[in-house]
């Protein structure tokens, strides 16, 4: 059993973000410990992140914002 989505469904965006701010917490420390969930969806997005490292709720927001290219998300 396999599954397949479009670039555009909302696991695939969640991919893409977690996978930012696994970057990012290694541009700040390249010996960085990092675990991110999230869901995204009908303007949605919730991260759990669970790092060494110290992510500023404004940097995840932006990641968010870059990746969706939608201005009115809600980060909480």
């Amino acid at each position: 059993m396999f599954e397949k989505v479009s670039p555009a469904h909302p696991d695939k965006v969640m991919d893409r973000i977690a996978g930012a701010l696994v970057d990012l917490a290694y541009e700040k420390n390249f010996r960085a410990i990092i675990a991110v969930e999230g869901m995204l969806g009908h303007g949605h997005c919730h991260i759990i992140c669970e790092s060494n490292v110290d992510i500023e709720p404004s940097e995840a927001e932006a990641i968010v914002h870059r990746v969706t290219g939608d201005k009115s998300i809600f980060v909480d």
